[in-house]
């Protein structure tokens, strides 16, 4: 299960990456929070072994490479 955070209530919010079948679009309004949720979904992703192909047309998603020096999940 992918850990998304955690909800008001206390309760965890998790995703189950199965539901993950073949694309997924993050649609939103400016500051709604689009580029957080993608970078922990695309981070809980790396750390499963599921392979991802993302289109960014602004770039916020790239920043996320700046986590593993020369591009090494290690």
């Amino acid at each position: 299960m992918f850990f998304l955070g955690q909800l008001p209530d206390g309760q965890r919010l998790t995703y189950d990456p199965d539901d993950l079948t073949t694309h997924g679009l993050c649609v939103g309004m400016t500051g709604s929070g689009k580029t957080g949720l993608c970078l922990t979904l695309l981070e809980e992703a790396a750390l499963a072994g599921v392979p991802a192909v993302v289109i960014d047309p602004k770039g916020d998603i790239a920043n996320l490479l700046l986590q593993f020096p020369e591009l090494r999940a290690e």
